[in-house]
């Protein structure tokens, strides 16, 4: 199966980083395209970047769609994902959904941590939609932007297990790392807990994979 990874940032900064993690996370069988933009932000944490880079998504999937099995939208708030699904013939798959998914299945209360403070109302508009506010019963970030994630690991580390000790105590029983470009801390930073700690990137594509590997209901 041939899977397209669309990152919704008019960069490519971190494309060879999400092909490694999604080549080390996929089947020997499945083949990933990691994409960005020619325009749009370049971290998407509120509702002007989600404007922003939104069109140029569409045109990205429009243009690519065809060579490929399914799409993944490379953003834990999931943008562009329901208007896709409209536009392609192939499964649209968001890390939000897919990760939210995973985690009723692994616990009862869920607790997302993610960057950037100033995406929590959007991550709450998303549980709304998702019909998951009784299950989701902490949203939290940390003080870092997207591309702060990589500066110092380490501190990215700590600052999300305090976060994520604090959702804990608000009765968290699973955490969703609430943005890709966590992706490639998310392996450390659950040696630290007894409860799984999800990494959306890899959740998007075990659901897809498993979409596929189903009857496709789309052709």
């Amino acid at each position: 199966m041939k899977i397209l990874v669309i990152n919704p940032v008019g960069t490519d900064v971190w494309d060879e980083e999400d092909r490694r993690i999604y080549d080390e996370n996929t089947s020997f069988s499945t083949q990933v395209d990691i994409v960005s933009l020619e325009k749009g932000p370049g971290s998407i944490e509120n509702r002007v970047a989600e404007a922003e880079a939104l069109p140029y998504i569409i045109k990205r999937a429009r243009e690519l769609y065809h060579k490929y099995d399914g799409i993944i939208v490379n953003c834990c708030l999931d943008v562009g994902v329901d208007i896709l699904r409209d536009t392609v013939n192939i499964p649209v798959v968001g890390p939000c959904e897919a990760s939210l998914a995973l985690a009723t299945t692994l616990g009862r209360k869920i607790g997302i941590v993610t960057v950037s403070k100033t995406a929590l109302d959007l991550f709450e508009e998303l549980i709304i939609k998702y019909r998951m506010e009784n299950r989701v019963v902490s949203i939290r970030g940390i003080d870092i932007t997207v591309p702060q994630i990589d500066e110092d690991r380490k501190k990215t580390v700590e600052m999300l297990k305090e976060e994520i000790e604090e959702a804990i105590n608000e009765d968290a029983d699973v955490i969703v790392l609430g943005c890709t470009g966590l992706a490639g801390v998310a392996q450390e930073v659950q040696k630290y807990f007894s409860i799984p700690v999800l990494n959306p990137a890899v959740c998007a594509a075990k659901v897809l994979e498993d979409i596929l590997e189903m009857k496709n209901p789309y052709k």
